[in-house]
Order: C-alpha cells, then structure tokens, then sequence
C-alpha cells in the first residue's frame, strides 16, 4: 500500500486534480494499491510499503500549519516528499524555510549517487515553489540547481525530497520509488 498525503488546501477541490491525480495516475501504473489521505490523516494505513507527500498550489501554505502526521514522523519506512511534502521533511528533520520563488524548468545536477536517480547524473525539472530549503547534516544533498538544493535523502532512514515537481516531467523518478518500495531496486 502507497499512502498518498495530500499537502493541498483540503477547502480548495481543484488542487487535487493538479497536485494529487497525476501521483495516483503514476501509482495506479505500478503493482501497488494506494490511498489518497489528507496531511490531517490520524491514522496509519496498513500494510503501508511507502509514503508520498504531495506538492501544492504556489499560493496555498496551509501544509505548513497543519505540519506532518502524528504518526509519520516515527515511522522509518519509504517517504517521498515532492515540493511542499519536501519543505515538511526538512524541516521534520531540522532544516528550515527560505524565500525562494521558482516557476518553470530548471537544470538539476546531481551530485551524490542514489538509487532513486538510477544514474542519472543531471536533469531539467519543473519547479512551483516560494520557499527553498537550508538543512542541517542529519539529510544528505543529491542535487542541486543553480538556485540551491533541489533534491535530498535522510541520513537515518529512506525519507526523500524533492523541491520540484516529477509528476510534470520526471515520472521516472516516482516510479524509482515505486521500486525501491517494492525491493526492486
């Protein structure tokens, strides 16, 4: 089972069809079932194999009042985290929150070897963000963009960030994940 937290503004509808459908189209691809949760979500969901974050609408910043599940921050199963959903990890595990509004392609290059990036050694991305992130040495960097870091790992367990968007031009990447959650990869 794949948890699909969704980051967006629960009262704003249309966010889900941006932000939320296109991960659950991916997912649905795989061999994995999965479930669409709000961030609220109180309960764990069984037989859970990996978590995504998902991103939200450039304006919408209630993902950062309502913070992360109870239950996930103990949790040291598979997270991805994409756009918004990555801002919670960093500052989950002690980074924080700096202006950096980004819209459209960027050049990513990748500068510590993962098995989520499947060799690649860089790419361009879509980015929608307002806020970049600084971390702490409790995440590894595993990309950066001429703007700051663009992809990151935890040190301690198989938590993944992403700053831009993979479900607009990079599915490989969500699907790398889908396999890493399924012990292929």
């Amino acid at each position: 089972m794949i948890a699909i937290l969704d980051c967006t503004n629960q009262d704003l509808p249309l966010l889900k069809r941006e932000f939320v459908n296109p991960i659950v189209s991916i997912v649905q691809r795989t061999t994995h079932d999965s479930v669409v949760l709000p961030l609220t979500s109180h309960k764990m969901p069984g037989n859970l194999k990996g978590v995504i974050l998902t991103g939200t609408a450039l304006m919408d910043d209630q993902y950062l009042t309502t913070g992360l599940p109870d239950w996930l921050p103990d949790w040291s199963g598979l997270v991805l985290g994409i756009c918004a959903g990555m801002q919670l990890i960093a500052l989950n595990f002690g980074g924080r929150l700096v202006q950096s509004e980004e819209i459209g392609m960027t050049e990513i290059r990748c500068i510590s070897a993962d098995r989520i990036l499947g060799g690649k050694e860089q790419f361009t991305a879509w980015e929608l963000h307002r806020k970049g992130i600084e971390i702490t040495g409790r995440v590894t960097v595993l990309a950066r963009s001429a703007s700051g870091i663009q992809m990151i790992r935890a040190n301690d367990r198989p938590w993944y960030g992403l700053l831009f968007h993979p479900e607009v031009r990079n599915e490989w990447l969500i699907t790398n994940f889908l396999l890493i959650c399924a012990g292929q990869k």
